[in-house]
């Protein structure tokens, strides 16, 4: 599997959804990648040695959807409000890293697809 090892970084704001749709495309001219029976999964952590997951993504829990139809290449990442309610609990930005892997499901074959910094904002507006 060739994989994109793609810088991106993210916006989070606190309390809301987060939703980002992404293409896999490799080549020349780029084509998109089949994603049919591919799997994903990432994590988020205030510090990449840290060894609790802040965020703890993948295709089986919603975080991650292989969006339709698979051979379009396409993949979103999805974080609810309620995973993201509570994350800056001193009130102040918070910066996360992250990577995200899709796994082939065929000769433990996986790829590093993405990776960068999570920007959390906290909301003045809060559950109730």
């Amino acid at each position: 599997m060739i994989s994109t090892h793609a810088q991106i970084d993210l916006e989070v704001y606190e309390g809301a959804t987060f939703y980002q749709e992404f293409t896999w495309a490799i080549g020349t001219p780029p084509l998109p990648v089949d994603l049919d029976g591919m799997t994903a999964r990432m994590q988020a952590r205030d510090d990449i040695a840290d060894e609790e997951a802040v965020l703890d993504l993948t295709t089986e829990n919603g975080g991650i959807i292989i969006l339709t139809p698979a051979n379009a290449g396409g993949y979103a990442i999805k974080i609810k409000p309620s995973e993201t309610e509570g994350l800056c609990t001193t009130h102040e930005r918070r910066v996360l890293v992250y990577d995200l892997f899709i796994d082939h499901g065929i000769d433990d074959d996986t790829g590093l697809q993405q990776k960068g910094k999570i920007t959390v904002y906290p909301a003045v507006t809060r559950a109730a």
